[in-house]
């Protein structure tokens, strides 16, 4: 031991104090850690343990082991310095102080100067083999006597702790381990354990992402596989499977029109509706009730709901603020608390609120969209997935307000739903997961380059990236895009142009902003939506990126920035009256104007700048739930319809006419799976045309703008799923 340390016996003996102590005696991971730090510190390997090395000796990981996919080390060596401080606060008198320093995986040892304890002096401790005459120097008959009781616990050590090893390692359950439950072509998702965690429900569908989704059985640990629904015109979503493993509910839709709530046996057969509109359907513990979110947003708001089964009696849980969403509502074991996140695309936080009724509490900042929850077993902590700079991860946090969600060691990055099956042997559970990011891609398309068969020929990717790249207007001269990414881990604006060149973020590494909206006319700058907080404002950006400049503010949701062709205005979406209205504002920043009073989204310009072409309808993921496209003078005053049925999010405003998404030879490309189309509706005779069929289906995918179209009419860019292979996956022995 070296001069000024304790010596090795009493570190030992204090950590046999520590181990038996409250605090460590029911973490036989963190026991473990701390052990195998401690004793490789005080034989002299304190400087080899690295990350790498832990997780290869101590958690058993191969040579492939991968830090930044897996936090495990990290995470652990957290908690074990949160649980030293806490032990410590507890037996503040003890002779040695173990810790771990921030940025070390080596254990240090001091001396305690609040005490002086037989061998240990309240300052810094002489080495065994040094004679010292000045204040505090060691004497020899208590080095004598505390060499004597090292080497009792030497011997004691020797005999006994390899016996301890065997014990913690017949008494520790096993490992986790991740099993495949599904690989199959196309995409499963949406699992849900039975309560055994023997058996899963889950969704599939096939390569192509527009078909509709069928539900199966399979089991966890075998081939067993039952086909629950088989209906080519419909979509099932969202099972769940009752606590008494008796019944399946699950929700139906037509394209993104709610068809209803069923229940259904696990071994299938015959079909209960019991309620004709919601979404995402989970259970109450006693199997009698089920909550879930409105498919329609009410005239009183959009938010969660109870409704018990054998009346139909349906009561109302949450008002989501006008702009968010409630979603993924989990009840906890014992029935009093309702888990749910609310989400503003593309920021989520996790809320709990009383089943009995009350204000919800938030448990998260806000952050990346989070997807299906749950509850763990004993309902003491949430796991959730939640996307952050590295993907799609799963987190636990306590179900109390003021705690810190912690990463899930070992679990795959692109999980978007979970859930928990009921306690297992050894007291563990199991979690199934679907896995799998989408890779959204743009598609720039010639509109002038179709085949005498009607179809568009000459369409490339633009700026391809593996993850989400979505839809962003071109400039007023058509040579450059504005388009949203997260291929840095954020969603960020970025431009380039028209061929690609000169890709930039002119938003910065952090922020949040989404929505590239529009060109300023001399194309210098976008305006965009940021989100933070939960909250969007209207921001202006330089186009060669620096620092932005907040144009909208309050609680209001802004979003959908167009602005005017004299570069006077901004107009834009907000709820600031309640309701999603038509706004302008100066571009300068001033006080805003209010357009319309019916309701209204997404302001599009005319291009001689008198007239505001809008929807009456929000953005949504089908493409297949048709708005209303009406004008209004950029004055104010009465509105009129334009078209009875644009889809939103599919529409764009050019020289000559409206271009929009349809369907394939009039049919919905969300039941068949063919590509879609673009049609004109023309200024000129104010009749709709074909343009061309589009050699591909656009993008079904989150609240998001799927369409642009250069003003002189020549270029389109379209949202396209390039890539979304999902799994199911079940981790075993979950604890």
């Amino acid at each position: 031991m070296a001069e000024g340390l304790p010596p090795a016996d009493a570190v030992r003996a204090q950590l046999n104090r520590i181990l038996a102590s409250d605090v460590f005696s029911r973490s036989d991971r963190l026991t473990a850690f701390l052990t195998f730090i401690v004793e490789q510190t005080l034989d002299g390997h304190g400087a080899t343990l690295k990350e790498h090395v832990l997780a290869m000796q101590l958690y058993g990981k191969g040579a492939d082991f991968g830090a930044a996919v897996d936090p495990i080390v990290r995470v652990d060596a957290r908690r074990l310095r949160d649980k030293l401080r806490e032990y410590y606060a507890s037996a503040p008198h003890d002779p040695v102080v173990i810790s771990v320093p921030k940025g070390s995986y080596a254990a240090t040892f001091e001396a305690n100067g609040t005490i002086a304890a037989p061998g240990i002096e309240a300052a810094t401790v002489a080495s065994p083999d040094i004679r010292s005459d000045g204040a505090g120097a060691a004497e020899p008959a208590r080095w004598s006597r505390l060499w004597v009781a090292g080497l009792a616990i030497i011997l004691i050590g020797a005999v006994g702790w390899p016996a301890i090893r065997r014990w913690r390692a017949r008494s520790e359950p096993p490992p986790v381990r991740l099993l495949t439950v599904t690989s199959f072509p196309g995409a499963e998702g949406m699992p849900s354990l039975s309560p055994d965690g023997n058996f899963v429900v889950f969704t599939w569908r096939g390569v192509d992402t527009t078909e509709p989704a069928d539900m199966w059985v399979k089991a966890v640990d075998g081939d067993e596989l039952r086909r629950l629904t088989n209906t080519p015109q419909f979509h099932e979503a969202m099972p769940a499977w009752s606590p008494d493993g008796r019944q399946i509910v699950f929700y139906r839709a037509e394209g993104n029109i709610s068809r209803g709530v069923f229940l259904v046996s696990p071994l299938g057969g015959p079909e209960r509706k019991v309620a004709d509109e919601g979404r995402s359907p989970s259970w109450t513990p006693d199997s009698q009730s089920i909550v879930m979110t409105n498919a329609t947003e009410p005239v009183d708001g959009q938010g969660i709901f109870q409704q018990v089964l054998d009346t139909g009696l349906r009561r109302r849980l949450t008002r989501s603020p006008l702009g968010f969403f409630d979603g993924f509502p989990k009840v906890s074991p014992d029935g009093s608390t309702v888990a749910f996140a609310r989400t503003k695309l593309p920021q989520s936080a996790l809320f709990v609120v009383p089943i009995a009724g009350g204000e919800p509490t938030r448990l998260t900042e806000w952050g990346g969209e989070i997807g299906r929850l749950d509850w763990t077993p004993d309902g003491r902590e949430i796991l959730y997935p939640q996307v952050d700079t590295s993907g799609a991860r799963v987190f636990r946090i306590a179900a109390t307000a003021g705690q810190t969600p912690t990463p899930v060691a070992g679990m795959p990055i692109g999980v978007n739903m979970l859930s928990v099956s009921q306690l297992r042997a050894a007291r563990t559970y199991r979690v199934a997961l679907g896995y799998g990011q989408p890779d959204v891609g743009l598609r720039l398309i010639e509109l002038e380059s179709v085949t005498p068969k009607g179809v568009f020929a000459t369409v490339t990717p633009f700026c391809d990236s593996t993850l989400k790249d979505m839809v962003g207007p071109f400039s007023r001269d058509g040579r450059q895009v504005a388009f949203e990414s997260d291929r840095n881990g954020d969603a960020q604006i970025w431009v380039a142009g028209r061929d690609g060149s000169g890709l930039r973020s002119v938003t910065g590494p952090k922020g949040g902003f989404v929505n590239a909206g529009s060109w300023s006319p001399d194309g210098r700058f976008v305006a965009v939506e940021g989100i933070a907080g939960g909250n969007s404002d209207i921001y202006v950006v330089s186009a060669d990126g620096g620092p932005t400049r907040r144009l909208t503010e309050g609680r209001a949701v802004d979003t959908d920035p167009e602005w005017s062709r004299d570069g006077t205005w901004i107009y834009y979406a907000s709820s600031a009256s309640g309701r999603s209205e038509i706004w302008k504002i100066p571009a300068a920043g001033g006080t805003p104007v209010r357009l319309t009073t019916g309701g209204g989204f997404e302001p599009r310009e005319s291009p001689d700048g008198r007239t505001i072409y809008y929807v009456d309808a929000p953005v949504g993921n089908g493409l297949s739930s048709p708005a209303t496209l009406k004008q209004i003078s950029s004055s104010g005053g009465a509105d009129t319809v334009v078209i009875s049925s644009v889809p939103p999010g599919a529409w764009d405003v050019t020289d000559h006419g409206i271009v929009f998404v349809t369907g394939y030879a009039g049919v919905r490309s969300t039941t068949l799976g063919v590509p879609d189309a673009l049609d004109l509706y023309s200024f000129a005779d104010h009749r709709v045309h074909r343009l061309g069929e589009l050699p591909f289906p656009v993008a079904r995918y989150g609240a998001r703008r799927v369409l642009t179209v250069s003003r002189d009419g020549r270029w389109a860019l379209a949202a396209h799923i390039d890539r979304w292979e999902r799994d199911i996956l079940v981790a075993d022995n979950f604890r």
